[in-house]
């Protein structure tokens, strides 16, 4: 899955804790893609997430990557719990286009 942020304070979070820590990121169900809504209910492994750092250009740097480890539902949120597997420093991070309206997407 591909999770955008648009504040560099999550990525100092997440360097700080590190590889093998534990982090999580919320969204509200208007932001995420609403296909991927349903496929979240209806999956029990939940795999890979990619954390993007958003830029106002529609550009992304890949900031971190991890593994999802549990999703719980809020009637306004959903709250993702992954294991940080990398994160990548602002000049070797990734850079690519964002087009998706949604923050939270497949």
């Amino acid at each position: 899955m591909k999770a955008a942020v648009r504040r560099a304070w999550v990525l100092n979070n997440l360097e700080a804790i590190g590889t093998g820590g534990f982090y999580h990121l919320a969204y509200a169900h208007n932001q995420i893609c609403p296909q991927f809504i349903q496929q979240l209910k209806n999956e029990s492994d939940y795999g890979k997430i990619n954390i993007y750092l958003l830029s106002d250009d529609n550009s992304a740097l890949l900031a971190a990557t991890g593994e999802v480890f549990a999703v719980h539902w809020f009637p306004e949120f959903i709250r993702l719990h992954f294991m940080i597997e990398k994160v990548y420093s602002l000049e070797e991070a990734p850079r690519t286009e964002w087009h998706m309206e949604y923050m939270l997407c497949r």
